[in-house]
């Protein structure tokens, strides 16, 4: 475990937070990134099409146009020439290309997708338009893949899906390869009283407390300059909060209170290659698995890092894991909630239920003795 792994997620980025070197250097990598998928060609060989006769298949792409604001009206068209080529390569049809608005984030789109009859949707964006795709698929027979666009992907790291490698990620398209995974369901009640809670799906992590207040303070612009780097400049600020009294309660049993500075539960357990936070979560398990984080002061906080850095328990007061079906959070006073990476504002209460088995996600094989989706 290096100091670069700990450095190459949000979540921990702020126990060095004044490391500001480690920020410009996150900021070259995603400019680097940037102009490797934008120089992007049509590949100069192409597989042979498919017998005269065989039955055409298509696509859909469901794309965050958000996420590509850096490229101009030629570049962008370009990508989609590049795109729509390898699927003719394969011998498939153009693609079904469907943009997400700000009303409708992908949920809407993957179900007219589906309704349309394609054999496949891809998720073009971040962590977000990910979430949404899957809600619209969730429960369908359906595959979903995966072109990652975000500042995390945490779905494609955990799947080991490339993120910056847009012909590579493509090329699993076409593996014909399905998991079965499971999603999480994330029920919030804002106010501890309220008659229909939100429902959100999540397929990552979802938490309050530290995390969230983390995330809902980078701002936008900041996050498309500095990357993971916006992660370093909110969490300095988050990184000296009080701890909150909640209330934690798995699968029915009494509840236990626990002072904490962050409740995160998770479907899958990677923040990056290197570093995983819950490294019993396996996303097709039929269960949740979270850590409870309880820090005091700077000491506190370097304990929390290590214990995860090295997946130490012994003796750890600071880092507690806990798993189930049913995870419910009652807090004293509201919290910031987030889920997959993204702030959707305070709670007093959460929810937070596994779906087995519901999802087709078109990526590498889990592990070994994993089991492919039937066809």
């Amino acid at each position: 475990m290096t100091v670069a792994d700990l450095l190459d997620t949000g979540v921990l980025a702020v126990f060095l937070a004044l490391a500001a070197l480690v920020a410009f250097s996150l900021l070259l990598r995603e400019r680097r990134t940037t102009r490797r998928l934008r120089t992007q060609q049509v590949p100069p060989a192409a597989p042979a099409a498919p017998a005269a006769g065989a039955p055409r298949r298509r696509a859909a792409i469901v794309v965050n146009p958000t996420k590509f604001t850096g490229l101009d009206e030629h570049s962008l068209r370009r990508r989609q020439a590049y795109v729509a080529a390898v699927f003719r390569s394969h011998g498939w049809e153009d693609p079904l290309w469907l943009e997400t608005t700000p009303t409708e984030h992908g949920r809407q789109q993957a179900r007219d997708a589906v309704a349309q009859g394609v054999d496949i949707v891809l998720a073009a964006g971040g962590d977000g338009t990910v979430r949404s795709v899957a809600e619209g698929l969730a429960g369908t027979s359906t595959p979903m893949a995966l072109l990652p666009a975000g500042t995390g992907n945490l779905l494609a790291r955990n799947l080991d899906v490339p993120h910056t490698d847009l012909a590579a990620a493509l090329d699993l398209v076409f593996s014909e390869e399905d998991v079965r995974v499971d999603v999480g369901w994330l029920e919030v009640d804002r106010s501890g009283r309220d008659a229909e809670p939100e429902r959100h799906l999540f397929l990552v992590m979802a938490g309050l407390g530290f995390d969230a207040a983390m995330m809902a303070g980078v701002e936008d612009r900041l996050k498309q300059r500095l990357g993971y780097g916006a992660y370093v400049v909110s969490g300095a600020r988050a990184l000296w909060g009080p701890q909150a009294k909640v209330q934690v309660s798995v699968d029915g049993q009494a509840p236990a209170p626990v002072r904490t500075r962050a409740v995160i539960v998770g479907n899958c357990g990677k923040l990056t290659k290197q570093l995983v936070l819950m490294p019993d979560a396996e996303i097709d398990d039929g269960y949740l698995d979270a850590v409870v984080l309880s820090p005091r002061g700077g000491i506190g906080w370097g304990e929390v890092a290590w214990a995860i850095a090295t997946r130490d328990r012994r003796g750890q007061r600071r880092v507690r894991h806990l798993r189930g079906k049913r995870f419910e959070v009652t807090c004293q006073e509201p919290q910031e909630v987030e889920l997959d990476g993204d702030p959707i504002g305070p709670a007093h209460r959460v929810t937070l239920t596994v779906d087995p088995g519901v999802l087709r996600v078109r990526c590498p094989p889990l592990r070994a003795g994993a089991h492919a989706a039937p066809r």
